[in-house]
């Protein structure tokens, strides 16, 4: 049985791996990677509506994986943490056998 620390230890886990549940926030981790972006430059990265890119962009800040520093006009994020990076290529690899396995017809081998 979970003590009452290790109980909100896996509450704030699974917190925190709900907060990558999207492909869209995904993306902007991967475009962010280990550069310092301002909004413009992740938006023509991955290509999508400012205001969809805003809200995601502050909701992975809020959370505690993206940091942001205003510097003049602009603001920049990066990522807080990492390791963030190799737990996603962890899981892209987990998803490829996933689909091999299961003779998924869409070919994720060739994705990086």
């Amino acid at each position: 049985m979970m003590n009452e620390n290790e109980e909100k230890f896996f509450e704030y886990y699974s917190l925190v791996c709900r907060s990558i549940n999207t492909p869209l926030k995904l993306r902007i981790i991967e475009a962010i990677q280990k550069d310092r972006l301002n909004v413009s430059e992740i938006q023509e990265k991955i290509g999508v509506s400012m205001s969809n890119l805003s809200n995601n962009l502050n909701s992975l800040y809020k959370i505690g994986i993206l940091g942001r520093k205003k510097e003049g006009n602009y603001i920049y994020y990066y990522l807080e943490h990492y390791e963030l990076l190799d737990v996603i290529k962890n899981m892209k690899e987990i998803v490829k056998l996933i689909t091999l396995k299961r003779n998924n017809l869409l070919n994720f081998n060739k994705i990086k």
